[in-house]
């Protein structure tokens, strides 16, 4: 009786793990995804793990593993490694026909695009003599934008020499914005002429409109670091003004455009809808290690190539942004901005000491900023 009761029980375990080799991963599923598609540096967000079973088998032990670059904080979970890249792991025991959802908080620590990649489930027989493993793909991606810093000062400058240039510029006559007819004369040119509400009346009627002034700015950003001595903390606050001026330019109603040396094409001047996605996600993606122009050369070619053939207007404020000011690179600027009206901001360390230099001092039409800012 014994010995049917032990062959018996060996051949339900052989059973069990032919069953479980073969069926342990079906009608198993695992999601992964962010709870927002995209924050700011410095913000936080989940990341929500969904494990699945369909089918009545359970998994005794299940382990969900990924990885994903280290500026992701995981720190304040269990089974979490972190080298060059951040490494979880989650066990799970899931029964048949259950589901598990677990929301896993993350730190988002510095601006950049972040993907789940290496995803892969095993399953552990029960006396974890045997394991199985399998791949899975995962849509969890993640935009975390430049984080949003003090320009208070910067901005002040920028409302001070938008409205001087209003003030030096003559208003001009928005052809959509329609106001009222009245009656014509001698100074009025032929083209604002009604000829139907002329024909109405039997004297000579004219269209007005009410007077507008843009508002544009050109944001030039230096992002080149290829000095001995590295200054990345001085290269990512640079980012982060530029992306928070471009916000706050276009929430002013300001048309904003935008280049720099880093990989991603020139935005002219607009105030469109999309261009702040835009923007955010192209300096989100970018990474010192696909090179960088210099940025003497970049304002220098964009002036004599895409602005000499879509010239920006007279009323653009050109708005520079770069932690590597000196003689050459101001005097590239000076003969760029030409009759525009320039802002250089230059970003340093506490502590340290900006160029000290008459040829990097400003003039009537370009003015220049230092910008202190904490050490990294």
């Amino acid at each position: 009786m014994i010995l049917f009761l032990l062959l018996g029980v060996m051949m339900a375990g052989i059973l069990w793990r032919f069953c479980f080799k073969h069926w342990w991963s079906k009608d198993v599923s695992v999601k992964l995804w962010f709870e927002s598609g995209t924050v700011y540096a410095g913000q936080e967000t989940k990341l929500y793990e969904v494990i699945e079973n369909r089918k009545r088998m359970p998994v005794p032990v299940l382990e969900v593993r990924f990885r994903t670059r280290k500026e992701l904080d995981f720190t304040n979970t269990e089974n979490t490694n972190v080298s060059d890249y951040i490494y979880k792991r989650d066990v799970f025991a899931i029964l048949g026909r259950q589901k598990i959802t677990r929301e896993i908080p993350v730190k988002c620590t510095r601006r950049g695009k972040y993907a789940v990649s290496d995803a892969e489930i095993t399953a552990h027989t029960l006396l974890y003599n045997k394991y199985y493993s399998k791949g899975i793909t995962t849509p969890a991606e993640l935009y975390v934008y430049a984080k949003m810093t003090d320009v208070s000062e910067i901005m002040s400058m920028c409302e001070q020499m938008l409205g001087t240039i209003q003030c030096a510029r003559h208003l001009y006559e928005d052809p959509f914005a329609f106001r009222t007819i009245r009656g014509y004369t001698t100074d009025d040119p032929m083209k604002t002429i009604n000829w139907k509400a002329s024909a109405r009346t039997g004297a000579l009627m004219v269209n007005t409109y009410d007077s507008a002034q843009s508002r544009k700015a050109m944001v030039f950003l230096d992002v080149e670091d290829t000095g001995i001595l590295k200054r990345e903390d001085l290269v990512e606050e640079s980012i982060a003004m530029a992306a928070t001026i471009v916000r706050k330019l276009l929430r002013q109603g300001t048309e904003v455009g935008f280049a720099y040396n880093g990989e991603g094409q020139v935005v002219m001047p607009s105030n469109s809808k999309g261009i702040l996605t835009g923007l955010e996600r192209m300096l989100a993606e970018y990474s010192c290690e696909k090179g960088t122009e210099a940025f003497g050369q970049l304002v220098g070619g964009l002036f004599s190539g895409v602005f000499a053939q879509k010239p920006l207007s007279q009323d653009t404020l050109l708005i520079f942004i770069t932690k590597n000011l000196n003689a050459a690179l101001m005097e590239r600027i000076r003969e760029c901005a030409g009759t525009y009206y320039a802002l250089v901001v230059m970003p340093v360390c506490r502590g340290e000491k900006a160029v000290q230099s008459d040829d990097v001092r400003g003039s009537d039409r370009i003015r220049v900023v230092v910008r202190e800012v904490e050490r990294g």
